[in-house]
């Protein structure tokens, strides 16, 4: 039974293995303005996996591939305005605040190399244009300053900040490829740094308490 149970194992360790080091590309195309439209697609091993997804007017269309066998699955959905707008201002507004709480230079510095490492791994190609802002000015401030420090004055990326208004009117395309560990390595460098722990931890430990508080009440 032990060697049963070894065998599986090793198999789903050398499955899992083979996945996460096996390159992934992706290749997309489109534009965010009143609403988010773009077609593209996600290949994994060279193209023996496939997954193409194109969104138009509020639908999304998938379409999967393996071997050159291409199945479509059923398109979700499209969303009603009534649904969409009111629950996205109030997500909008009680993110940007509580995110704005925890900015200070050790987490600016600390996003700012996680990026650059990502940006890196993915072996990004970007053609961006357009203009974006936030709800909270100094939210909008950091991710131009982001933006700057990671890529730069690229002739690729013409990305203009709106201190004035939340707005996103952003179209071109983006292409790269990596693989999947080196994704997964630096993320988990990155929540394990001091900056990004000092924001985790502390919830932790006081739910911790919580749960002692009430089975010794």
């Amino acid at each position: 039974m032990s060697a049963v149970l070894i065998y599986i194992l090793v198999t789903l360790g050398a499955l899992l293995g083979i996945i996460l080091l096996v390159p992934i590309n992706f290749g997309f195309r489109g534009e965010f303005a009143e609403s988010l439209s773009f077609q593209g697609q996600v290949g994994w091993a060279g193209g023996l996996f496939r997954l193409e997804i194109i969104r138009s007017e509020g639908i999304l269309h998938w379409a999967m591939s393996f071997l050159g066998m291409k199945k479509s699955i059923p398109k979700s959905a499209k969303e009603t305005p009534a649904s969409k707008k009111p629950p996205t201002k109030k997500k909008v507004s009680r993110s940007t605040g509580s995110i704005s709480t925890y900015i200070n230079r050790q987490l600016f510095a600390a996003v700012k190399v996680v990026l650059r490492k990502l940006v890196q791994s993915l072996h990004l190609n970007l053609n961006l244009s357009g203009t974006y802002g936030f709800d909270d000015p100094s939210l909008t401030g950091v991710t131009a300053g982001l933006i700057a420090a990671i890529f730069g004055k690229s002739a690729s990326i013409e990305l203009k900040p709106d201190f004035t208004e939340a707005v996103v009117d952003v179209k071109g395309s983006i292409r790269g490829w990596f693989i999947p560990l080196q994704i997964v390595v630096i993320c988990i460098v990155f929540s394990l740094s001091k900056p990004v722990r000092a924001i985790w931890w502390p919830k932790i430990k006081f739910r911790k308490k919580q749960k002692e508080v009430v089975k010794y009440a």
